[in-house]
């Protein structure tokens, strides 16, 4: 089969990262839900574990999953950029199911040569484009240790230390570091010391703090001629090599690609932002007023419904007269703790209360896709993004190749009353004020 496989624990994630391979010609596809693995026709199937905020059990046996479903191939293990998540559990997860494939079988350095080999995992959470690097295996989010940062402050799956190495002790696999004095001297150099390391299975983490430290990592890693278990976020993905049977074709796209949904009235963009990440929070204040509709925090999460019908008939007459619109349940910090607030007196944990407002979120976007032939569908923030598509019974999105801005991809839905729809996916924490408003305009003109 050959081909790649990438493995994600968001969709925002797993469709910036496909996206380096799509816009090289590689058709990429993301499974929107990623426990209905298919074996669908694609040079690089992404699948969403959705399984940042699982356990770490759940997200080992999601990831696992993941990886048997393709028997070959190169497997590039998608991790976040701020090292939120279960790293050390799905790492491991991988690197598993790699070790158990059928030792005959292409192994992604195209040497099924029938000889069993223990699996090297590449660790290169560099993403310079978005301000992510590793130096001194500490990894910094636009020069701060990525702990001192909003990231840092997730107390749910945050990263529990700035220090590579340390967030993958405790597996079963040895873990080492090479530092930037190695990687810098290029690939060759940083090959030998992975040979080094011998020929039992590792995790070796690197530092990057250059695009070219990222090139170095990924080449070298397939100059070893083993299994590999590449594990980064985008920006190693932009110099991993995909074995295809046939030439790559920087215009091929998949089935749906371009194809428009046929309904019954009206038009517009939609967008629906569940970050409150700061830059976030920028963007919806830099749009028109008149664009921007607001769902009370409160009365999403005590009466959904009302919320949701109040919403509806808010973006209907905001994209009868502009032609698009955005909704939101918060357009400050504020709204997060009215939330919380609001979910603790009925009874409701936090992230309980987060998944409500999603959830009314991503029911009012199905109401209004329900009767309107949209241009597109703007959304952010990862888990707003999979309630979204979940709603609309999407199976799967087709990368086209092309961005409005780093780490912001556009693809088409694939399936579900949305089936051909222009869509742009984007991760709260990346890009500018001006994102959003970018992204909206982009959608107009697709």
């Amino acid at each position: 089969m050959d081909g790649g496989l990438i493995v994600a624990d968001d969709l925002t994630g797993a469709c910036d990262t496909g996206h380096e391979f799509a816009r090289r010609g590689y058709r990429t596809r993301v499974l929107v839900d990623g426990r209905s693995v298919d074996r669908t026709a694609a040079d690089v199937l992404v699948v969403n574990t959705d399984s940042r905020y699982d356990s770490p059990e759940a997200a080992a046996t999601a990831v696992r999953t993941a990886v048997e479903s393709r028997p070959d191939g190169v497997v590039y293990k998608k991790i976040d950029s701020t090292l939120r998540g279960n790293l050390g559990a799905e790492v491991a997860a991988a690197m598993g199911a790699v070790a158990d494939r059928d030792p005959s079988a292409a192994d992604g350095t195209g040497a099924g040569n029938g000889a069993r080999r223990d699996p090297l995992a590449v660790v290169a959470p560099a993403s310079l484009d978005t301000g992510r690097m590793t130096a001194c295996g500490r990894h910094l989010v636009d020069g701060a240790l990525v702990t001192d940062t909003e990231a840092g402050a997730d107390a749910e799956n945050g990263p529990a230390s700035a220090h590579l190495p340390s967030l993958f002790e405790g597996i079963r696999y040895p873990v080492a570091h090479v530092g930037i004095d190695t990687v810098a001297e290029g690939a060759p150099a940083l090959a030998e010391r992975f040979r080094a390391f011998g020929d039992g299975p590792r995790i070796v983490t690197v530092d990057a703090t250059h695009e070219r430290h990222l090139e170095a990592a990924a080449t070298a890693a397939r100059r070893t001629e083993r299994p590999t278990v590449y594990v980064g976020s985008a920006g190693l993905a932009k110099h991993v090599e995909i074995p295809v049977g046939a030439p790559r074709d920087p215009g091929a796209a998949c089935d749906t690609a371009g194809r428009r949904r046929s309904g019954s009235t009206g038009g517009g963009v939609l967008g629906v932002v569940g970050s409150v990440a700061p830059v976030t929070l920028r963007g919806i204040d830099a749009l028109p007023d008149r664009t921007v509709v607001a769902v009370d925090p409160a009365v999403a999460v005590g009466a959904p419904g009302t919320a949701v019908d109040r919403a509806t008939e808010r973006i209907r007459t905001a994209m009868d007269a502009d032609e698009s619109a955005v909704v939101t349940a918060a357009t400050d910090r504020g709204a997060v703790d009215r939330a919380l607030s609001a979910g603790a007196d009925v009874g409701l944990s936090p992230r309980a209360t987060r998944e409500r407002i999603a959830g009314v979120l991503a029911r009012t976007a199905s109401h209004v896709v329900a009767d309107r032939r949209l241009a597109g569908l703007f959304l952010t923030g990862g888990d707003t993004a999979m309630a979204v598509l979940d709603a609309l019974d999407a199976r799967s999105i087709d990368l086209r190749g092309e961005a409005v801005e780093a780490g912001i991809p556009v693809g088409t839905i694939d399936a579900g009353v949305a089936d051909g729809t222009a869509l742009i996916t984007k991760a709260g924490a990346f890009g500018e004020a001006e994102s959003i408003f970018s992204c909206l305009n982009h959608l107009r003109r697709v």
